[in-house]
């Protein structure tokens, strides 16, 4: 038999761990080729009821796999994401368009359900916020599960054989129902990032994850045994004995490390030289709060609150923004749980908003607290959920996109007055509930010490910043290379921001996925960063790291990196100089 060539892929680490198995190809492809039909007036009915029916029939589909979802106590948690799919299917935005141009442009229901698809996904490519831009991946698996319903095409369970590597296009929360989770040893995908569905799925079930491989599904064969390194983002294909012997062992050693850091998850983040490090975790729903404590995380530093907002046709009103802050205000308790407030723009809340267009570059338009200075009462009935939520809990908030002072005054004013209005009321909250921005734009890094004086802390959101200050889209294949957090202009902006806080006595955090990569731990604390609020995962590693540093240490490092001229030569000391002259660095077992 002819040895199969080794050859290896580079993507994303998405979940880390090593598995070792056969490869599995799973066909969940998005239909290119669809029936373009144009239709008489007479047969309008009919498509718009076959349209209702592929609609009715992915909402069991979906039910069905939601149960089986739910049956694993180890995703229960994440069972919420095929509730986000049902609430799209039963969303009249969605239907209603498409059922607009079989009726108007009299074509067939999958050239309509397209068209409808091609709109929604070119509405999220242009939104900010990366998280919240990947959430486009919900309204891909439910067109997709209507079209495959649409033109026929049975969805069925995956059969796969022992020690497999599942390797597809992408994974939906309802294509990981259908798998055997004791045959599934991790996943391969073409597409995604750190925050996909495969990748919280893959975390959930402990396993391996390796995604943005773009040319997996094409270059790997069924059965051909995989290498898969969710820590590098590397996936080999047909290792030699000797490639599967090393990555045995470093399995091993990597599955003792994880017993150990699981034992030691919710001991504080102290330092060698006794400086403690609040770590604090990023929640998107209330649903992953106990995920995230179990995970040893000292608070919620970051709960965003955009879900709220999303996948339905009206904006929620303060009892929803009340129940769900409150909900994990409790949760979190006696930790403290910071609530972002909105960070979206109104071109994405399907509303009725006459005033707000379409804009050439929403990323830098009318979006999060523009958008709420702007629609003052969508910002109050918010502000007035927050703060009755904060009578049940420690509680702050926190504003988004804040690019100078007026702004800020402008906010805090609103703010004043939707307390007055409660304390009126009589409606209790925290009347002393403290005020924080993200600094995310230059403009605010640069003028911290001027924002400094109106607020009780600052969170540096690392996504925004890096791309606002390198003027590079982190989405786009041509430049997404420059992207990188150790560039000298961004760790300048960072210590100026650090600096400014202290200055002006109020804490500092970091909450963007800069915090979560130990790396870039003693960096951030040789700047005199005070807490890091990152992913549930990441969490335990990062307090590990910490543990293992001296504070003196890391000023020292600093201090060196700041003569440095390139992002490369920093990055190349960190990984070698200070691993070569102290081999226990970033040694966590």
């Amino acid at each position: 038999m002819k040895q199969r060539q080794v050859h290896i892929l580079n993507g994303v680490p998405a979940s880390a761990g090593i598995a070792i198995g056969q490869a599995a190809l799973i066909d969940t492809r998005k239909i290119e080729r669809f029936p373009k039909i144009r239709i008489t007036e007479e047969l309008v009915d009919d498509e718009v009821q076959r349209f209702k029916q592929a609609v009715k029939t992915s909402e069991n589909q979906i039910r069905e796999a939601k149960t089986q979802l739910e049956s694993h106590n180890v995703v229960k948690e994440h069972a919420f994401i095929l509730e986000t799919h049902l609430m799209m299917l039963s969303d009249p935005s969605l239907s209603d368009r498409v059922n607009h141009l079989i009726k108007n442009d009299l074509i067939n229901a999958e050239w309509a359900l397209r068209i409808t698809l091609q709109e929604i996904e070119e509405d999220f490519a242009s939104i900010g916020d990366e998280y919240i831009k990947s959430r486009v991946d919900d309204t891909t698996f439910v067109a997709e599960r209507l079209m495959r319903n649409l033109i026929g095409k049975e969805i069925e369970g995956f059969h796969i054989l022992e020690k497999s590597i599942i390797v597809s296009h992408d994974l939906s929360p309802a294509d990981t129902a259908m798998l055997n989770k004791q045959k599934v040893l991790g996943f391969a995908t073409d597409v995604g990032g750190p925050t996909s569905h495969t990748a919280i799925i893959a975390h959930s079930l402990e396993i391996p994850a390796v995604v943005g491989l773009e040319t997996a599904t094409a270059s790997i064969n069924p059965g051909d045994i995989l290498i898969l390194d969710g820590i590098s983002g590397v996936v080999i294909v047909n290792p030699s004995e000797n490639q599967i012997a090393e990555y045995e062992q470093r399995t091993r050693s990597f599955l003792n490390i994880e017993l150990k850091l699981k034992e030691k998850a919710k001991q504080p983040a102290i330092t060698r030289d006794g400086h403690y490090v609040k770590v604090q975790g990023n929640l998107e729903f209330k649903e992953e709060v106990r995920t995230v404590l179990d995970h040893g995380a000292e608070g919620i530093g970051l709960y965003r609150t955009e879900f709220l907002y999303l996948n339905r046709g009206d904006t929620p009103a303060e009892d929803d923004h009340f129940f769900a802050y409150k909900s994990v205000v409790e949760a979190v308790s006696p930790y403290h749980t910071i609530i972002r407030t909105l960070d979206l723009g109104g071109d994405k809340l399907n509303l009725s908003l006459g005033k707000v267009q379409k804009e050439i570059n929403p990323v830098m338009g009318l979006r999060a607290i523009r958008f709420c200075l702007r629609e003052t009462d969508i910002f109050r009935t918010q502000l007035r959920g927050i703060l009755r939520a904060s009578h049940y809990g420690n509680t702050s908030i926190m504003f988004p996109m804040v690019s100078g002072i007026e702004e800020l005054l402008k906010v805090k004013s609103i703010l004043e007055e939707t307390k007055h209005d409660l304390k009126r009321e009589g409606i209790a909250f925290d009347e002393n509930i403290p005020v924080g921005i993200m600094i995310e734009i230059p403009s605010a890094a640069i003028i911290a010490d001027l924002l400094a004086k109106e607020v009780d802390f600052f969170s540096i959101g690392t996504n925004d910043l890096i791309q606002y200050t390198l003027a590079i889209d982190r989405g786009n294949e041509y430049v997404n290379y420059l992207y990188d957090p150790l560039h000298p202009a961004v760790l300048r902006l960072i210590k100026n921001t650090i600096d400014a806080a202290h200055n002006a006595g109020i804490e500092v955090a970091m909450c963007g996925e800069m915090a979560g990569r130990e790396i870039y731990t003693p960096i951030l604390l040789g700047m005199g960063i005070d807490c890091l609020s990152t992913n549930a995962f990441a969490i335990s590693h990062v307090k590990e790291m910490t543990r293992k540093i001296n504070i003196k240490k890391c000023q020292s490092i600093v201090e060196h990196i700041f003569d440095m001229k390139t992002a490369a030569e920093i990055d190349s000391f960190m990984n070698k100089e200070i691993k070569k002259n102290d081999p226990h660095f970033f040694d966590l077992a």
